[in-house]
């Protein structure tokens, strides 16, 4: 009979482990399919922009680092005096831009110079998107993470800025990634080197990067102080791997950063003090109808408000002030709320609280891209709110303490979270909320030109509220080629050397080599005072810093190009059109 017994037992346990086996495997499974989604719903939009969008200047400089920096590195020309072009960023970004330019030449240029220049900041783009939902789905639960994923997906703001070859989205993916490993550093202490590389990385990629450690030491200190003793975990705290996590930042920045292998200590303090000398300066930037050079503490506010839907940032608001009540309860009661809940809610809420207050110390910003960093811990934060405003917590695994009683699985960062089964009202909640948070932005993605000029629900685009980031050049010159069939002489209105000369192997004009030919195009200044030119496009953000079209000019306005409700740049004639094809 106990043979029986025990038989029957040892069948029931193979039963079990075969179900738990074939559960582990469904969820990883769905969770494959989703990130797959999130990568090609994030994948399309940013090619398209790659592919549409004109030059913008900065992209000039990074693209020439690019083709500078690479050859460099595999030739090993270490001592190379050209280490010290744009010395004031670091490289990474700027090699990963070369690395796609010489496999661009490698495979027959299939792509132009400028669209092959800006895959590395696409796909790390769209890798951000896939990240959120694969690192976040521990802390946060899949549907949070998935959501927030999918609302970063079809974002305007950050599908433009994927689309650019700029430093900001390949540094923003690296931190974010870093930040979020941290999540289970703190479970498994030999991930902290993980972390400090990863870190060291998005550092390499723009030195800014650094403003997101505070918060992730801050939540290590708030783990081990007040997280472990409640788990019941008695191991001392991971001192060591602390301590090779933070010598991991320095060794994994140094290598990475060949422009620093000779005289590091000289070459670092010349950049930083580039830095130093610009902040001090300031720089002429538009904002809320006002022209700073210095910006107010409260521009990271305004930008990030004008630039994501309010159906994101609203409830974010509500996920702070809900976060701070539950950390209150925690430590005021053993059993009020879960360990695992408190970390869940502290990680996430030191991850927008630090990098909401670190990134507003910037007294410098040039545009929005400063604060893509800042785009993440928003998002997330912003699904949760919702859900807790409509009661969707479906997906936490925390649901099921009872008394400050837990399973094994929820005092493990690293368990795998299961899922409930479904019902109308979550199902019915599901869809509401991908509507709400979804919605907005994919309906800016598709009716924005250009996607630079969105701004969300409250705001009437850029002009009034925003720098205008996007010159809109090539737009305009085609919409002159195709209103005017006669050769006629275009100035394209700019800054002194932002665009080069069309004599200059890496200026705008060389970008845009294939312009009709009739078309004459130069440069032109907003101070010269007269122009020659049979047109003249003026770009908006010159209005909004002060420089106003020439008073001869103003009655001369035959068209603009607009994204939305942003209008980018005004095209200037000298005479009416001689023929309009409409």
């Amino acid at each position: 009979m106990a043979k029986i017994l025990t038989n029957r037992q040892s069948e029931a346990t193979t039963q079990a482990d075969g179900t738990s086996r074939r559960g582990i495997l469904r969820l990883a499974i769905v969770d494959i399919c989703v990130a797959l989604i999130v990568f090609i719903v994030a994948l399309i939009p940013r090619i398209q922009l790659g592919r549409q969008l004109d030059l913008v200047t900065d992209e000039i400089i990074y693209i020439r680092g690019g083709e500078v920096y690479f050859p460099l590195l595999t030739q090993w020309q270490i001592f190379a005096s050209n280490w010290q072009y744009n010395y004031e960023h670091p490289p990474l970004a700027k090699l990963l831009m070369g690395f796609a330019l010489s496999c661009n030449d490698f495979f027959g240029h299939v792509l132009t110079t400028l669209q092959a220049a800006r895959v590395p900041s696409i796909l790390l783009g769209t890798l951000l998107c896939a990240a959120i939902y694969w690192l976040g789905r521990r802390p946060f639960g899949r549907t949070v993470a998935a959501l927030a994923a999918l609302a970063l997906a079809v974002s305007p703001w950050m599908s433009y800025f994927s689309a650019l070859a700029y430093l900001d989205m390949t540094m923003t993916t690296l931190a974010t990634i870093a930040f979020l490993l941290l999540w289970y550093a703190v479970q498994r202490p030999k991930l902290y080197l993980a972390v400090g590389i990863v870190l060291a990385l998005a550092m390499d990629s723009k030195y800014t990067a650094v403003l997101i450690l505070p918060g992730m030491l801050l939540y290590i200190f708030y783990y081990s102080r007040f997280i472990r003793p409640r788990l019941g975990i008695t191991e001392k705290n991971p001192r060591k791997w602390w301590i090779w996590g933070a010598v991991s930042i320095p060794i994994a920045f140094y290598i990475a950063n060949p422009s620093l292998w000779v005289n590091p200590f000289v070459r670092l303090f010349q950049s930083f003090a580039f830095e130093w000398i610009h902040s001090s300066e300031g720089h002429l930037t538009f904002m809320a109808g006002t022209i700073y050079m210095h910006m107010p503490r409260w521009t990271i506010l305004y930008m990030l408000f004008a630039k994501i839907s309010i159906f994101i940032t609203i409830p974010a608001l509500i996920f702070i002030v809900y976060a701070i009540s539950k950390l209150v309860r925690y430590h005021r009661s053993q059993t009020a709320v879960s360990p695992m809940e408190a970390a869940s809610i502290a990680f996430l809420l030191f991850w927008l609280l630090s990098t909401l207050g670190m990134y507003s110390l910037l007294n410098i910003v040039v545009g929005t891209h400063y604060y893509l960093p800042v785009a993440p811990s928003i998002a997330v934060s912003g699904v949760f709110g919702l859900a807790i405003i409509l009661r969707y917590r479906r997906s936490l695994s925390w649901r099921t303490a009872i008394n400050g009683q837990m399973t094994t699985s929820e005092s493990k960062p690293f368990a795998i979270r299961s899922y409930a089964p479904f019902n109308v009202r979550s199902i019915l909640t599901l869809v509401v909320m991908a509507g709400i948070l979804v919605t907005p932005p994919l309906i800016g993605m598709l009716t924005v030109r250009d996607a630079e000029g969105y701004t969300n629900e409250i705001f009437q685009g850029e002009n009034n509220s925003l720098q205008v980031a996007y010159p809109g050049y090539r737009d305009a010159v085609l919409w002159i080629a195709d209103h005017d069939a006669h050769p006629a002489t275009v100035s394209l209105v700019a800054f002194h050397d932002t665009l080069g000369t069309p004599q200059d192997s890496h200026s705008w004009f060389y970008y845009n080599k294939d312009l009709p030919s009739r078309l004459t195009l130069s440069s032109a200044t907003p101070i010269q005072g007269t122009y020659t030119a049979d047109f003249l496009i003026w770009p908006m953000h010159l209005l909004q810093r002060g420089y106003p079209i020439p008073e001869p000019w103003r009655s001369h306005v035959v068209g603009k190009i607009m994204g939305g409700n942003t209008i980018y740049c005004y095209i200037l004639a000298r005479e009416p059109l001689p023929s309009s094809k409409g």
